[in-house]
């Protein structure tokens, strides 16, 4: 049983397509994990997650490691900036933030009737040392 030339040459671009395709799809993931994904500043930001709501703020530990020295930042349209520390985030670990404990330099207290959210950023260090830093806008 002979394979025609036509048939042979289809299998090869088939198989020479998909090869390109695994290879494209390998360097996006290698370099999605060095430049971080958008909305994001710094390295590895699938590695801390955060989700905003009216009143509060989500953030959860992706890295793998426990996270120390959490550094939650709320950016108001004012330029004004309040903040929160979190000395350990556990793996995988969920802390929900009221918006009433995000503080700024002079103790106030972050208020929705004065402020306006314009986004977060959140920066921590694991175990081992590695720094990250997130900036999500606030939706």
């Amino acid at each position: 049983m002979s394979v025609s030339p036509r048939r042979g040459l289809l299998v090869t671009l088939v198989v020479l397509a998909a090869g390109a395709g695994a290879i494209a799809c390998s360097d996006a993931i290698t370099r999605q994990s060095e430049t971080g994904a958008v909305g994001s500043s710094g390295t590895a930001a699938a590695a801390i997650g955060v989700v905003t709501s009216a009143s509060f703020l989500t953030v959860e530990n992706r890295a793998g490691l426990p996270l120390v020295d959490v550094e939650i930042s709320l950016k108001a349209t004012n330029g004004l900036s309040f903040s929160k520390s979190i000395s350990r985030l556990e793996t995988s670990a969920k802390r929900d933030l009221s918006l009433a404990e995000l503080r700024s330099n002079d103790g106030t207290t972050f208020n929705t009737r004065f402020q306006k959210p314009k986004e977060v950023v959140v920066k921590a260090t694991d175990l081992v040392g590695k720094k990250y830093d997130v900036t999500v806008p606030w939706k």
